[in-house]
């Protein structure tokens, strides 16, 4: 769920954060768990990647227990056990992308995109013009233009527009937005501290 957390991200620095995701401590989101009729719930605290975690024990879990699990863990990291963690992944995930879906739908709506979006057929969309088109959508010049091929963004135009300082995500949101919308895959360089 990459992308739509990546796009839940940008939402969250441009908008403030959504209702889906209220701010509350670990163990306040262990007892809402716990409420789910799980029994007892516990927080890890990881140091890396310095995160809480909250641990259900229980082995038998509805389908309804995994929807209020995934409501009352707000935006908390859930570990269940093996038979149980991938029903539970699926149920976070479709809230995930459906929230995404949403912002990005907002998002485009609000800047007059969404019915100006360049349709993008992976396989027979030719990707180097792709990213051209939505590089004048979004004034974006040079985004996809570097070494690592049409569907990378340039490192050095991510570090030139990343701290712009825009509160509505300025280029760099538009890009996040039109690639989700359309399908284009997107993708970043990792930026890696050589020792001196």
């Amino acid at each position: 769920m990459f992308v739509p957390m990546l796009l839940i991200s940008v939402a969250l620095l441009s908008a403030g954060a959504p209702d889906a995701f209220d701010r509350i401590s670990p163990q306040a989101a262990a007892k809402r768990v716990a409420a789910c009729g799980v029994g007892a719930v516990t927080v890890r605290s990881d140091v890396e990647p310095n995160s809480d975690v909250l641990l259900v024990m229980a082995t038998t879990v509805s389908d309804a227990q995994l929807n209020c699990i995934d409501r009352a863990s707000s935006f908390y990291d859930v570990v269940l056990s093996p038979s149980v963690q991938p029903r539970f992944d699926a149920i976070r995930d479709a809230r995930f992308a459906a929230l995404a879906t949403a912002e990005n739908r907002k998002w485009l709506t609000t800047h007059n995109i969404l019915n100006r979006l360049p349709k993008y057929e992976s396989g027979v969309t030719d990707d180097k013009a792709f990213a051209r088109e939505i590089e004048k959508l979004c004034d974006a010049d040079g985004a996809f233009q570097s070494q690592y091929g049409p569907n990378a963004l340039s490192p050095e135009w991510v570090m030139q527009h990343a701290a712009n300082g825009d509160p509505d995500g300025g280029p760099m949101a538009c890009l996040m937005n039109v690639t989700y919308a359309t399908g284009f895959k997107m993708g970043f360089i990792g930026n890696e501290r050589v020792a001196p």
